[in-house]
């Protein structure tokens, strides 16, 4: 018993002593990392007597410390788990629901961001209408619009209510076709959004696609498809955009919020054999271009559907208001084989954002020339 008692004193020096040998490891393995450059940098004299090389050698450590995403994640877990706090960017509404912060703020001078956007958007359909380039203007619909029962806590301002119709109003006067899909996703019976992602489920884009597919057949820019039916789909579980966007989605699945169940569809690659496709490249005649709105939940592949013909997806995620749109109209694919008909998917919550240097850029192109 003695000598139990004996090794029980030791053990606490061991631990420590443990301790102190990992953390020479993993710091030593960390400013490995670093690159020879940086290290020039600490060694110069003036930043020794400033003290600014201090300064650089802790932010290089934390830069590169090996375990910093473990630790990040552990932090991440604990925060959601005590506090049901989700990081800047995502907010938490009604039981295991999640929202994108960007919906819910108010962004200043977002007046003056969504006139500029008006301002782009009617440049762009007047040089398209100069190429004989039909264009629709589609707009999503905010999560926290459409799924405003799920949000319990959380307020979205009165403000954004008129936010969609007065937009689309500054671009009538221009000309510009436009599809509001609001109406469309409100009176969907059921959830149209994923409870943790971001985006539309597939009952949201079925209605979407289905809408759009409505309005350019109304526009005889397209024709409807002959029937048809989409197989049956099948339920899966699956892990949302905002998990992973709060930092969740490396934790064990009981620290973070549980996996949805929901519908996936295997919608077939629609084929045509004839000349309605154009060009070496066979680009279809409409081509889509917006956000991972239209790359998510079949969207496009349900509006091929409705359509009975192929649709260009060049939509881009993380695109915004224009990233895909400036991507497309300057490269080789738009100048060699250019559509009859653009579709431009734009979410509401890109409207006001604060205007990007890349969209001034694009203005002033679009007012000096040509597409």
């Amino acid at each position: 018993m003695l000598i139990k008692r004996k090794y029980m004193t030791i053990l606490p020096v061991l631990a420590f002593a443990a301790l102190l040998i990992a953390g020479f490891i993993v710091s030593f393995l960390s400013l490995k990392a670093v690159p020879s450059e940086d290290w020039v940098e600490l060694r110069k004299p003036a930043h020794i007597l400033s003290g600014e090389s201090t300064r650089r050698f802790t932010r290089l450590l934390n830069q590169h410390f090996v375990l910093g995403s473990t630790f990040n994640q552990i932090e991440r877990g604990m925060l959601w788990n005590l506090t049901g706090d989700l990081g800047p960017s995502v907010r938490a509404g009604c039981s295991e629901w999640l929202f994108l912060a960007d919906e819910l703020t108010l962004h200043p001078d977002r007046n003056k961001s969504a006139e500029f956007r008006a301002v782009l958007a009617a440049q762009l359909a007047s040089r398209l209408k100069q190429r004989g380039i039909k264009l629709l203007v589609v707009v999503v619909p905010d999560k926290t619009r459409i799924e405003n029962a799920h949000l319990c806590s959380l307020r979205r301002s009165v403000l954004f209510d008129k936010r969609l119709v007065n937009w689309l109003a500054l671009l009538k006067p221009h000309g510009i076709e436009t599809l509001n899909l609001t109406a469309v996703l409100a009176g969907t019976p059921g959830e149209r959004y994923y409870r943790t992602d971001t985006h539309w489920n597939e009952t949201g884009a079925y209605a979407a696609a289905e809408t759009v597919a409505a309005r350019l057949s109304d526009l005889q820019w397209a024709a409807l498809a002959a029937g048809g039916t989409l197989p049956e789909a099948v339920r899966i579980e699956r892990s949302g955009d905002l998990i992973h966007l709060a930092g969740l989605d490396g934790l064990p699945g009981f620290l973070r919020p549980g996996m949805e169940r929901v519908q996936a569809t295997e919608v077939a690659p629609v084929t045509v054999e004839s000349d309605d496709l154009f060009g070496d490249a066979g680009l279809p005649a409409i081509a889509l271009i917006g956000t991972s709105y239209s790359r998510n939940s079949n969207f496009v592949p349900f509006l091929e559907h409705k359509l009975g013909e192929p649709v260009a997806n060049l939509a881009k995620d993380g695109g915004d208001f224009s990233g895909a749109a400036t991507a497309f109209f300057a490269g080789a694919t738009f100048r060699d084989n250019p559509p009859k008909v653009v579709v431009w998917e734009i979410p509401e919550r890109v409207i006001e954002m604060p205007i990007k240097d890349d969209e001034r850029k694009w203005l002033e192109t679009l007012v000096k020339a040509s597409l």
